[in-house]
């Protein structure tokens, strides 16, 4: 390792050049060594990871360059004490200045000294050559050896190759130097929705390639589905581009043959597939090198309008996925790829898009070994052309983006081909995708015309040929339900085609009226490349959506945004430790949380949105009703015999095994199930052995049917016993234990206490309801007043032994409110209650509920919950999927879910019984025979609604519970559609009932 000193004393003149502006070159990249496979070989490599020397400065020539620290590589400096990251979703952080970035450009300068290993001598002496590699600099570097140019980068997230061989030829050590820009002409072509940060942030590697070595390989293992048989054609090359004389083998299939051009007949091979994943390892050797792959014998087709894997039509129940770690960002932690994969495998997800760049090699090795279809993605995406408003309505600013732009071809071409080249020994990867959102035009044709050229074995596909004139497969982001039908149905409403028409026409591109009445697109397969934006208390609709594979043949499933919430591990001002998003670093520009928006929380922990589409995506569909299952068998190839099917008759208390019939895949059964008395009838499928990393028992998909009047039967209390409420003389009444003020507010019962009792028409919004998305709700119910409701007593009445109180919830600056009757009724033992809320008769039709409800607190702070009705996990009118009825226990704490951006959370539907219990004082029963929401929170509506993180919430020793009788959908439309209009809680009147006694302790 060098000394700070030593690495600033080595800076040449050329270094130091003025007059050079690498960063800002188009073609970008120099001295770089062209694409090639990532391949395991035997072949002596030498890992220079660790501690670097480090300078830091503002100026990308270098001139401001600070003292000498030491840095970790790999590793991004903003999460190593230099600069702050930064978040934009679209929006660029620079000006748009092609090819040119600002002077002010944060810089890290590494060093370190390097030698090649002795062992290498002899080696390098008979011709050998010495590769240096990054597999990936953010945004662009430049290398010097002993201060003499090596090279510079271009792709961030692409491996660059430099030869190095005649920099290190004398015997010693030499000064490595890397100089890395944040912003470069990379900037403008790697605009991908995350966090801006830069460094070296993978790994960097020396190799030895010995004269004879197999510099790269192509390989194609393919499957006959009509025979069983598979083939394999493997070709070596050297480094000239010459085809090189090799052998490969593969044990298990007793092969051992030359490499060459043709393609040889294996006999009959086990296919892989994300249903089994099976691989078989392999050598090909030359005489001075070994390369280790392990292969998946599969074929991937387009036929017509049908996507195809070893001759099956496939459905991706899948998912996009940024690179992400909320303590060292993009670089990823050692362990997380094999993480993710276990977390999406345990999920019934058989699906990723590698969201918008290449990933980390470990993750595609993952996807081999466990099984998932991987739609491999480019490192490229212009979304910030979209998004500047100085172009005005002509188009002039997407004529210029690259897409159009002729002074990005050569660079974006040679983008796509060396992506392509580093991955496609991957079985799991079943198509290329060029990039993202950067719009279309000649450049993206040619793009994924060089990647045809370049695999012509799998299919290729790009969102924004959004009439699929040049890809194999059409995609789109966030249409609708119904526009996802018309396209099922190959029939698009005159309204649709004018809104594709007008999506096209944003790039500047001569659509002619009708271009969308008999498209390409309607010939091809169709996916979601994104939908269900799983942005906090979101993603709804997953059911609607996935029910339409089943019923169009051509409509293939797609991928949720996204898998994981970026958020970043910091400290607020008051100490609390948070998770940060956009604005939360000091930045002026910024898109605040929408960066956090995954299905797993920023520690990896499940979301319930996971949960919800673990149910839908589940490769077994379970229908329950009273007497029976019907199960559909929704794999490509596998049978049903690697599940156990058991029944609960007790609300999940007891289980016991039933036999599973025969089910052929995409065909469906039935089985009996026993008769009982109970309420509750539940099924659930679990795994028989450990697959790959789902274990043994693990819960693949639940179902339950629920008999409603024998559940309300059961629940309903007693009304033996009535007393009739009694009035006291300072205006408050009684009513069994229940105790009232004089403006009718239930303030104890027994010896509980009880604060702010009353109905609720308000939720704290969920971030698909906040300023930026389709549906500002948040602020058109906070113009009105609708969180801030003030009661108004109209009258309380003795009615018989009912106790009625009347009164107005009304809103600020509105003649708009709520009018409230509460009929109450007791026992010794307890006392309910019905309630009607009627809304002002005059309610916009446009603007929804959010909720119809009661809500109240107690100061005796219950933290145990045991409930009867649909768990474990949260659920919301157009959420919940895998939720069954049952007996659920659960700290208060646990019924939270820390969603970044604190948001409406937690409530369970269809609760019939609920008991609140704590040790530090009185409980509480709760009863609903009909079933209500209920969500119990050791901090109030307002306080959620206050918070801007997770982190910040404080409780304020009471506990809050919420009854909810109806609840206003979350759909998807920070980024995609409103909720469906089934979901759409409109302002109508509502009646209904619950009891409450007091519990134990």
């Amino acid at each position: 390792m060098s000394t700070p000193q030593q690495s600033a004393d080595s800076r040449s003149a050329g270094i130091k050049d003025p007059t050079d502006r690498w960063w800002e070159e188009l073609p970008a990249g120099r001295n770089r060594l062209a694409g090639r496979a990532h391949l395991r070989s035997d072949a002596p490599a030498l890992n220079l990871d660790g501690t670097w020397d480090f300078r830091y400065g503002t100026r990308a020539d270098g001139s401001d360059l600070g003292d000498a620290g030491e840095i970790t590589v790999p590793g991004l400096w903003q999460f190593q004490g230099h600069g702050a990251p930064q978040y934009t979703n679209v929006i660029y952080p620079i000006p748009r200045e092609i090819p040119h970035v600002p002077d002010e450009n944060p810089t890290g300068h590494y060093s370190r000294t390097l030698a090649t290993p002795a062992e290498w001598a002899e080696q390098l002496a008979a011709g050998a050559r010495v590769l240096l590699r990054f597999q990936g600099v953010d945004s662009a570097a430049k290398v010097w050896i002993d201060g003499a140019e090596v090279g510079v980068t271009a792709g961030s997230r692409l491996t660059q190759e430099f030869d190095v061989t005649d920099a290190l030829t004398t015997a010693g050590e030499h000064l490595l130097e890397v100089r890395v820009v944040q912003w470069s002409v990379n900037t403008y072509v790697e605009d991908q929705d995350m966090w801006w940060a830069s460094g070296i942030f993978r790994s960097v590697d020396l190799l030895l390639r010995p004269v004879g070595g197999i510099h790269d390989l192509v390989t194609v293992a393919d499957f006959d589905p009509a025979t069983g048989t598979g083939s394999l054609r493997a070709t070596a090359f050297a480094a000239d581009g010459t085809e090189l004389a090799a052998t490969v083998e593969i044990p298990a299939l007793g092969h051992s043959a030359a490499t060459g051009a043709e393609a040889v007949d294996l006999g009959e091979v086990r296919p892989w597939s994300a249903e089994d994943p099976h691989l078989y390892d392999a050598t090909i050797s030359t005489g001075a090198e070994t390369v280790t792959l392990r292969l998946g014998f599969r074929r991937v087709e387009v036929d017509g309008e049908i996507f195809r894997v070893n001759g099956e039509r496939i459905v991706f129940r899948g998912v996009n996925r940024h690179e992400a770690d909320p303590l060292v960002g993009r670089t990823q932690h050692e362990g997380n790829q094999d993480l993710d994969v276990a977390l999406m495998k345990q999920h019934n997800l058989n699906a990723v898009r590698t969201s918008h760049y290449p990933p980390h090699q470990r993750f595609l090795d993952v996807c081999d070994e466990a099984g998932l279809y991987v739609i491999c993605e480019g490192d490229f995406e212009t979304h910030g052309f979209h998004a500047d408003e100085t172009w005005g309505e002509d188009g002039t600013g997407a004529a210029e983006g690259p897409a159009q732009n002729p002074l990005f071809e050569a660079s974006l071409v040679e983008r796509s081909e060396r992506f392509v080249r580093r991955d496609r020994h991957h079985a799991s990867i079943i198509m290329w995708s060029i990039g993202n959102e950067a719009a279309s035009g000649p450049v993206t044709e040619a793009m994924v015309a060089r990647v045809r050229e370049t695999d012509p074995t799998r299919p290729v596909i790009y969102e924004q040929d959004y009439a699929a004139e040049y890809v194999d497969v059409f995609s789109l982001m966030y249409p609708t339900v119904d526009e996802s039908a018309q396209i099922g149905r190959r029939d698009l409403s005159p309204e649709y085609q004018d809104k594709l028409t007008r999506m096209l026409r944003s790039f500047a591109l001569d659509v002619p009226d009708g271009h969308f009445a008999d498209p390409p697109a309607l010939t091809k397969p169709f996916l979601w490349i994104e939908y269900a934006h799983a942005m906090g208390n979101g993603a709804g609709s997953l059911k609607e959506y996935m029910a339409l594979t089943e019923q169009h043949p051509a409509l293939h499933g797609g991928f949720i945004w996204e898998w994981i919430d970026h958020g970043l591990e910091t400290t607020d001002a008051e100490g609390n430790r948070i998770y940060g998003y956009g604005g939360d670093f000091g930045e002026r520009l910024h898109d605040g949380n929408f960066v956090a928006d995954g299905l797993v929380l920023p520690d990896r922990t499940p979301s319930p949105a996971l949960l919800d589409a673990k149910h839908h995506y589940s490769p077994v569909g379970l229908e329950v009703s009273a007497g029976g299952a019907r199960i559909t068998n929704r794999y490509a190839f596998s049978d049903l015999t690697h599940l156990r099917a058991e029944v609960s008759l007790d609300a999940q208390a007891t289980w016991q095994e039933i036999e599973l019939p025969a089910i052929a895949p995409g065909e469906s059964g039935e089985v009996a199930l026993p008769v009982h008395d109970g309420a509750a009838t539940t099924v659930r499928l679990t795994t028989r052995e450990v697959q790959g990393p789902v274990p043994a028992g693990h819960l693949v998909v639940a179902a339950d049917h629920v008999d409603a009047e024998r559940l309300r039967a059961a629940q309903t209390p007693s009304a033996d016993g009535a007393v009739a409420p009694v009035r006291a003389e300072d205006g408050t009444w009684s009513l069994g234990p229940a105790r009232f003020d004089d403006l009718g507010r239930l303030v104890g019962l027994g010896e509980l206490e009880i604060e702010h009792a009353g109905a609720d028409l308000y939720r704290a919004p969920v971030d698909n309801e906040r300023a930026r998305t389709r549906a500002p709700l948040e602020a058109r119910w906070k113009r009105i007043g609708l969180d801030h409701a003030r009661r108004r007593l109209a009258e309380i009445t003795a009615d018989g032994d009912a106790l009625v109180v009347r009164s107005r919830l009304g809103l600020d600056g509105s003649a708009l409110g709520a009018d409230v009757t509460e009929r109450w009724s007791g026992t010794a033992d307890g006392v309910g209650v019905e309630v009607t809320v009627t809304p002002s008769a005059f309610w916009p039709a446009d603007l929804p509920l959010p909720r119809i409800g009661w809500t109240f607190a107690l100061p005796s702070a219950p933290d145990q919950v045991e409930y009867e009705g649909y768990g474990p996990h949260e659920s919301y009118p157009d959420t919940g999927g895998g939720t069954t009825f049952g007996l659920w226990t659960s700290t208060l704490a646990e019924l939270q879910v820390p969603y970044v951006f604190p948001q409406e959370n937690g409530n369970r539907a269809g609760v019939v019984s609920a008991h609140l219990r704590g040790a530090g004082g009185a409980g509480l029963e709760v009863r609903a025979p009909e079933g209500l929401g209920l969500a119990a929170r050791p901090w109030s509506t307002a306080e959620l609604d206050a918070r801007a993180h997770d982190g910040a919430l404080r409780a304020d020793g009471r506990t809050w519970v919420t009854l909810s009788s109806a609840l206003h959908g979350v759909g998807s439309a920070a980024c995609g559609p409103e909720p469906l209009p089934e979901y759409v809680l409109s302002a109508r009147e509502e009646t209904f009932a619950f009891h409450l006694s007091p519990g134990t302790v």
